[in-house]
């Protein structure tokens, strides 16, 4: 079941969900580099533990704008050490409840309690938090009735970006608008 839209374009992954492909610091100077989190080198840990990597690391520019990959809302805004600056977005698809993660942001547009359409600003994407360069962290969590539990967002994923979706659901939309108007006008004129 595909319900989610690329967050960024294009969309190229650098470390997979479940992957153990980072290690940091155990100095406490919070220094990420690319290992075999399984087999740390002398002075680093896991960044992920034994679990592996929740969700995609996703390539960026610095900067780079980062879309709403599912009409939501808003539930949480915050900065944290590891993931740096991130926006939490709860959807519901086919009566189950989804919350979509975009970690490592520069900025963020919306606010909490915002409702969100598939294709809208999150935020721009930069290395904030535990990381080693500019990426966007996407994860997504499925509410099991009692906790949220990350899942790998690529079998629920989409080929398509999300700000295109948006623009092909604005013209669906426009030229629906414009049908139901020839429709009232012909059914005007065979009324007279």
């Amino acid at each position: 079941m595909k319900f989610l839209f690329q967050p960024v374009k294009p969309f190229v992954i650098n470390q997979k969900f479940g992957e153990n492909n980072a290690c940091v610091t155990t100095d406490g100077t919070n220094k990420v580099i690319s290992c075999d989190g399984n087999n740390p080198p002398a002075g680093y840990k896991s960044l992920y533990g034994s679990s592996g990597h929740k969700g995609l690391d996703l390539r960026t520019a610095h900067g780079q704008e980062v879309y709403c990959a599912q009409d939501g809302k808003v539930i949480h805004i915050d900065t944290n050490p590891k993931s740096g600056l991130d926006v939490r977005v709860q959807h519901e698809y086919k009566g189950d409840i989804y919350c979509t993660i975009y970690e490592h942001l520069l900025g963020y547009q919306p606010k909490v309690g915002d409702s969100l359409r598939v294709g809208q600003l999150i935020g721009w994407a930069d290395n904030t938090g535990y990381s080693s360069g500019d990426h966007l962290h996407f994860e997504l969590q499925k509410w099991d009735g009692k906790a949220w539990v990350s899942t790998d967002p690529m079998p629920h994923m989409e080929n398509m970006f999300a700000l295109d979706w948006l623009a092909l659901e604005d013209k669906v939309k426009y030229l629906a608008e414009v049908v139901a108007k020839l429709l009232d006008n012909w059914a005007s004129k065979l009324r007279k």
